[in-house]
């Protein structure tokens, strides 16, 4: 019976040791389990228009026991976006699980391919970060399917050529030097100067008496769009030559945009941009916007016209 009882003793102590060792395998596995922190960032809409705006939002997972030590720190500007608003950290628990949350209004004034860099957060002692993402901004919101797609040279089939096409390719050669010489001595000669106000009105009153009478003209109501544009664009170089002589009929929207730039807000010139450059694309790729379109352009030009009006 001694023997017995020992036995028993034995076994007993075996199962036990078996549970616990299934429980710190079990606790083990469920604790490897545990995600790990991560970190995310993404754009609303990664392609802006030059001055519109749109949402960074940020979001880190990690355990409850592991909080967040350090979140990262973003300036008002960096590598051409601006911030213009920022939301508190939030963070709300989900079982084991803690999510943190913040958004930013973000904005640009630059076109081209600008990039956020990674966002680096502190867990306890370790380090995460999220990837890189790039936000495209571009100068004027057109549609492609309205451009006049440029095609390829159709090859001429081979044949003994004309002695009269050599003649003319001659000819076709040298009249270009000419005219361009003939034109360049006619600039030199008469340069083009500012246009005279033959009104007798001051200038910014004549200017606005211009932009209504192309209202009136009602050209966008007549599908007449490249006289609309070109018209609104004349209007707004010869107030400019008048006000500042310094060339303005001459130059090309860049040029104009440049010498402006001085003289307005970045709001005001980001709208003065996309119409200018909305006039030659009507101008030279035939591109035909909305009627709600044209009005909101002839009214951009006015309130700058406006604008520079009070600048001595």
């Amino acid at each position: 019976m001694i023997f017995v009882g020992e036995t028993n003793m034995k076994k007993g102590e075996n199962i036990k040791a078996i549970v616990l060792m299934l429980v710190c395998s079990l606790c083990a596995t469920f604790l490897s389990a545990q995600p790990d922190a991560t970190i995310s960032a993404t754009i609303k809409q990664p392609q802006l228009l030059m001055g519109d705006q749109t949402q960074l939002v940020v979001q880190t997972t990690t355990t409850a026991d592991k909080p967040v030590t350090q979140w990262f720190n973003l300036p008002d500007t960096f590598n051409h976006i601006e911030i213009l608003s920022r939301s508190p950290i939030d963070s709300s628990l989900q079982g084991n699980t803690k999510i943190y949350h913040q958004s930013f209004t973000i904005t640009c004034f630059d076109s081209g391919i600008w990039v956020i860099p990674p966002l680096v957060i502190h867990t306890g002692n370790k380090q995460i970060s999220s990837a890189p993402l790039e936000l495209t901004i571009v100068p004027a919101k057109l549609t492609d399917s309205t451009y006049h797609d440029i095609r390829d040279i159709i090859e001429v089939p081979g044949q003994k050529t004309p002695w009269w096409y050599w003649v003319l390719a001659i000819l076709s050669a040298i009249l270009p030097g000419v005219l361009a010489w003939l034109w360049w001595k006619q600039r030199k000669q008469k340069p083009v100067v500012a246009p005279v106000n033959t009104s007798g009105l001051p200038l910014l009153e004549e200017t606005l008496q211009r932009l209504g009478k192309l209202k009136a003209q009602n050209f966008p109501a007549k599908a007449e769009w490249k006289k609309y544009y070109t018209e609104l664009a004349n209007i707004f170089k010869a107030y400019y030559e008048g006000k500042f002589r310094d060339g303005a009929l001459q130059k090309t929207t860049d040029e104009l945009l440049m010498s402006v730039d001085r003289h307005l807000s970045k709001e005001l010139l980001s709208e003065l941009a996309e119409t200018l450059r909305m006039a030659d694309a009507v101008k030279f790729a035939k591109y035909q916007p909305d009627i709600t379109r044209s009005t909101t352009d002839i009214d951009i030009i006015e309130k700058n016209v406006k604008k520079l009006d009070n600048i001595k």
